[in-house]
């Protein structure tokens, strides 16, 4: 084959991002950042409302020619658009739509992005309020046939199926108010209750204990925490290390020369989401770890 790759081969997917990584060489010629994930390519800027829509409609008129000299199609109907932002700063915003090709992509309120439902105000009300509903429909599926498991195989069922769903994609949940994790912190509480066949109104604690599962709080600053090691030692992506800044060792010979420190971004330079951000998040949570 000359063009494309062939669908439904095991080298399929390495051979599609081969061929679709030439197409980054044409967003560096323009204004807006990019990232990609298999055939998932998003743009995404930060400008005033003519100058980042004239950024986008001419990238993506780049991005189209190149995709068709490349014997590949960009489907303009899957193509979403959406304004991030306060409500206050959404308010003074008059858009409602970008051009694609020949078509008008109207702006949404709520954009899927690789499994999660972001909003414009990320909030993650929506991403919450799904995970909840998917989650308890297993649970009760589960529920119905819990009198034929064992309990190990009850957790197993119960973690591939539910826990699974809480781990996915959760560091993006850092910094939101106590009252929507605390609707995830129900269904795990409810997963745990499945496993051991308890009351509704019995003390939980124990129990995750038992099951090695963390409260989804601490679910979430885990990941975190993974992501800052993963980070600092060049084992992640490279927009992620970028954002981690190591404290240089001071000349004296002190207990924590020998420890490695993050830089904390000034607070004042923060925004109402900055401090959700992970270049905040990484540091504040690495350096509260404990010394060995």
């Amino acid at each position: 084959m000359n063009y494309n790759v062939p669908q439904g081969s095991c080298l399929g997917p390495l051979l599609f991002i081969i061929c679709a990584s030439e197409m980054f060489s044409v967003f560096e010629s323009h204004p807006p950042s990019s990232h990609g994930y298999a055939d998932d390519t998003q743009l995404y800027c930060a400008d005033s409302q003519v100058v980042a829509v004239q950024d986008m409609e001419n990238c993506i008129s780049d991005v189209r020619d190149w995709t068709t000299a490349s014997k590949l199609k960009m489907n303009d109907d899957k193509t979403e658009c959406m304004l991030i932002g306060t409500r206050q700063q959404l308010a003074k915003v008059s858009l409602d739509k970008i051009t694609v090709g020949k078509n008008s992509i109207s702006l949404s309120q709520n954009v899927k992005n690789l499994g999660t439902l972001m909003d414009c105000n990320l909030k993650f009300h929506k991403q919450i309020n799904n995970l909840c509903k998917s989650s308890y429909y297993f649970l009760y599926n589960i529920r119905k046939i819990r009198k034929y498991l064992t309990k190990d195989l009850t957790a197993i069922l119960v973690h591939t199926l539910v826990i699974s769903r809480l781990d996915y994609c959760n560091s993006i949940l850092y910094g939101l108010p106590a009252y929507q994790i605390a609707k995830l912190q129900r269904v795990q509480n409810t997963a745990a209750r499945l496993v051991y066949m308890i009351p509704k109104f019995t003390h939980i604690s124990p129990y995750l204990k038992e099951l090695h599962w963390l409260p989804v709080k601490f679910r979430i600053e885990f990941k975190i925490t993974i992501l800052t090691f993963q980070a600092i030692h060049g084992l992640a992506p490279k927009y992620l290390y970028e954002l981690v800044r190591i404290k240089e060792q001071s000349s004296y010979h002190l207990r924590s020369s020998e420890e490695i420190i993050l830089l904390q971004p000034s607070e004042k330079s923060l925004t109402r989401h900055g401090d959700r951000a992970f270049q905040f998040a990484a540091p504040r949570l690495w350096n509260r770890l404990p010394r060995v």
